[in-house]
């Protein structure tokens, strides 16, 4: 079948299209609003602009395909295969990507609102400036994503694997993150106000100007982090392990250090909680 087959079945009312091999087939700006393409081989087709809401992706196969632009609102893309695609700016509003396979995958801007991720896996895909308020990421594999300046409000990050994540200059206010690793993690200027990072595992993490204000730290470990120039006033840093790591110029007023680990930590130049400056 091909594109034209496609669209003229669609609009004579045909929506059951399931395990089509449709790959490498043009859909710009169609409008394929509730299509039933579950199974089907959509192998590097394009869907620029297309209106796919409440459309059946579940177990398609799209590999590279280009979605940029388009409206998934609702859509069921569950166990899909996304790896390498383009969905630049797409609208996946309350869509269902449970399981599915977004690898390499190209999320910039895209509205990820409320969407299930519930063991997708992402790794070393882009969300930069993606808004995932409220999005289930529960089981998700974000190993190496880029989530820089990313809108994460909402999210529960218990169950998720996050090393080596890049979320430079997200907003992760109140944020959950106890207990989770996020080894060599990438939190530099990132909005971490009022978050719970204790127990947590962040060792080697770049936290570097970030502001982690009012933030829970009690038994993270924090070894050889960068936390220079981080604002970490009123934080709570009891019993941290930050042995070897750098907080030079970095803004601890008010912070509680009780039983803290400090055993080779760079604290040049830092306001330290009673208000002196460390020599």
């Amino acid at each position: 079948m091909d594109a034209v087959q496609l669209l003229k079945s669609y609009a004579a009312g045909e929506r059951d299209f399931s395990s089509a091999d449709l790959r490498r087939t043009h859909f710009n700006r169609a409008s394929l609003y509730g299509i039933d393409l579950r199974n089907a081989c959509l192998v590097e087709a394009s869907f620029k602009d297309a209106d796919l809401r409440g459309a059946n992706l579940e177990g398609a196969d799209l590999s590279r395909a280009i979605l940029t632009g388009a409206s998934l609102i609702g859509a069921n893309l569950r166990g899909a295969n996304l790896k390498g695609a383009e969905l630049r700016g797409v609208d996946l509003f309350r869509a269902n990507l449970s399981q599915g396979c977004l690898i390499f995958a190209d999320l910039y801007e895209a509205d990820l609102r409320e969407v299930n991720l519930e063991s997708a896996d992402l790794s070393e895909s882009i969300l930069r400036l993606a808004n995932l308020q409220w999005a289930c990421l529960q089981g998700a594999k974000l190993h190496k994503a880029d989530f820089r300046e990313a809108n994460f409000q909402g999210v529960n990050w218990q169950e998720v694997e996050l090393v080596q994540a890049c979320f430079e200059g997200a907003n992760l206010t109140r944020a959950d993150f106890h207990g989770v690793s996020l080894s060599e993690a990438n939190f530099k200027k990132a909005m971490l106000t009022g978050a719970n990072f204790a127990e947590a595992s962040l060792s080697d993490a770049n936290l570097c100007g970030a502001n982690l204000s009012s933030a829970h730290l009690d038994g993270a470990n924090l070894c050889c982090a960068n936390l220079s120039g981080a604002n970490l006033q009123q934080a709570g840093l009891k019993m941290a392990d930050l042995t070897q790591a750098d907080l030079s110029g970095a803004d601890l007023r008010g912070a509680n250090l009780w039983g803290a680990h400090l055993t080779a930590t760079n604290l040049q130049g830092a306001l330290m909680p009673d208000g002196s400056t460390r020599d």
